[in-house]
């Protein structure tokens, strides 16, 4: 029989995530609901500008899901999980969260397709919420967890928005 005690823990499979990522879907639909229906005014006319938006937006799409995809490739994220190995590849090397950056650069997406200024201003929120949401959890429990290697990593990849870094490890 194992003993608990020398049984390592790890991370939830799922963490915060679930919260995060379908409160931005939620919003998101809602918002431009709202704004189609003519609660929320800013709808951009612009022919071109709304051409420039959609290109934008589809784009902001197409990488989180090259991002969420890229997540789990080079290193099964599940079992980097359950043998309470930091992940540093794959996508994790241009985001620290590639599977929420996903739900975030969609959101984005969709609110740049849908053209209307009022909303720009959601992208802005769901980046404050994922900040202060991902510090007071996840990221503290990764800090217990890993110690000074996650935070070396911490300062090398950014946490919300994919870019490219130094090369960490």
């Amino acid at each position: 029989m194992e003993n608990k005690e020398n049984k390592k823990k790890h991370l939830p499979l799922y963490g915060i995530g679930p919260v995060l990522c379908c409160s931005m879907v939620l919003v998101t639909a809602v918002c431009i609901w709202l704004a189609n229906k003519g609660y929320i005014p800013g709808k951009i006319d612009n022919k071109t500008l709304k051409l420039v938006f959609l290109i934008i937006g589809i784009a902001l799409i197409i990488e989180g899901i090259v991002l969420f995809f890229g997540a789990d490739l080079n290193g099964n994220l599940q079992e980097n999980i359950k043998a309470n190995q930091l992940k540093t590849n794959g996508s994790y090397k241009f985001v620290r969260n590639p599977c929420y950056c996903m739900f975030f650069l969609g959101c984005i997406g969709a609110l740049l397709i849908y053209a209307n200024w009022m909303l720009l201003i959601l992208p802005f929120l769901f980046w404050m919420e994922m900040t202060i949401v991902l510090k007071k959890t996840e990221e503290k429990w990764l800090t217990n967890l890993y110690g000074q290697e996650y935070i070396d990593y911490c300062k090398k990849v950014n946490r919300c928005i994919p870019w490219f870094s130094k090369p960490y490890l």
